[in-house]
């Protein structure tokens, strides 16, 4: 009786250890319910748009897989050590733009952080409120006004206020290249570069008359656009991308291409995650994004902002997406000039 007793008593020990490593052998599946998830992003900012869209997606995104969810802003590098060094169970996720992917062809971080070496889960939310803007008594208002301007003035020059390594680098480079193959050198050549840093910078610097076309975000504009003050109105150059509601030529309206083809870009928020990560984890983080996605209450509360949840990618379609912008902005870092070179 004893030895069957002991037999019995190992038994159930085997099955509870089994139950309690997370069912390695057919138990139960990685699951982020119940879990306290650390979201990092890679900006220490709480006012701008990485923490802006990380925070409202997340309130939801918690709901739906019932975890708790804080956002953790971080410095540059910090967010992708805390991804990649994590066990792959869902304790760390990143919600983060076009720069985790940009970093490492900008050479702002090393090859252990390419994409390669993370997981890409959906996409939850774009921004598209990029945009140039200059003084309203420039001679120009779009961007291809100022490089025709540049064309018949051939003594001028024109200044843009970005900075280097970020999303206004791209956005720069993809203007001039353009300006490049299509007015010449005699035009790109007096396109000069002036690195500029916060919005209130960049401010600074056009104000001053140290620039004359300066990179921001049309909310942080939208009030000099619409005041007389002649030190200080402001008019819209172009938009990345489209907007709802605002009557502003993107890239794409005014015929700026890329490659031949028309360039547009809204700053994709991206779940990104551990190389490890377990694959119940990914699938129901898709299942979430989709249900938020088509939450009103998200939307609206994105809108606000000028943010939008964008149309629903499964996880392979969101790879395929992000793998696609990535082969064509890294071609182009690699062989357009530096920003150095067109101060």
């Amino acid at each position: 009786m004893k030895k069957v007793l002991m037999v019995l008593f190992v038994a159930l020990a085997i099955t509870a250890m089994v139950f309690a490593q997370g069912g390695k052998e057919g138990g139960a599946a990685a699951s982020l319910k119940g879990k306290n998830v650390r979201v990092v992003i890679g900006s220490t900012s709480t006012s701008g748009d990485s923490y802006l869209i990380a925070s409202t997606v997340c309130r939801y995104l918690a709901d739906a897989v019932g975890a708790n969810m804080k956002v953790d802003g971080l410095k540059s590098g910090e967010d992708f050590y805390a991804l990649a060094t994590d066990k792959g169970q869902g304790d760390v996720i990143e919600i983060f733009h076009d720069m985790f992917y940009l970093s490492t062809p900008f050479g702002a971080q090393g090859p252990e952080y390419a994409l390669e070496n993370f997981t890409i889960g959906p996409r939850v939310a774009q921004n598209p409120t990029s945009c140039w803007a200059t003084r309203k008594s420039a001679p120009y208002t779009t961007l291809v006004e100022a490089a025709e301007w540049l064309k018949a003035n051939p003594n001028e020059i024109v200044r843009y206020s970005c900075e280097s390594g970020g999303v206004s680098h791209c956005a720069f480079i993809v203007y001039w290249n353009w300006v490049n193959e299509t007015y010449g050198p005699s035009v790109s050549s007096r396109m000069k570069v002036v690195i500029g840093g916060s919005t209130d910078k960049k401010l600074q610097q056009i104000w001053d008359n140290n620039t004359d076309i300066i990179f921001a975000d049309v909310k942080s504009l939208l009030q000099y656009t619409q005041t007389d003050d002649p030190k200080l109105a402001l008019k819209f150059s172009g938009t990345l991308d489209n907007m709802d509601g605002v009557d502003v030529p993107s890239y794409a309206d005014q015929g700026i291409t890329l490659n031949g083809e028309p360039f547009r870009f809204s700053k994709d928020f991206v779940i990104y995650l551990p190389k490890n990560i377990d694959k119940n984890i990914v699938a129901e983080l898709e299942e979430a994004v989709k249900k938020i996605n088509a939450d009103p209450n998200l939307q609206a509360d994105l809108a606000k902002m000028n943010y939008r949840t964008g149309d629903f990618l499964t996880v392979a379609e969101t790879a395929a997406f992000i793998q696609n912008k990535y082969n064509g902005l890294a071609n182009l870092i690699a062989t357009a000039p530096s920003l150095d070179s067109l101060m």
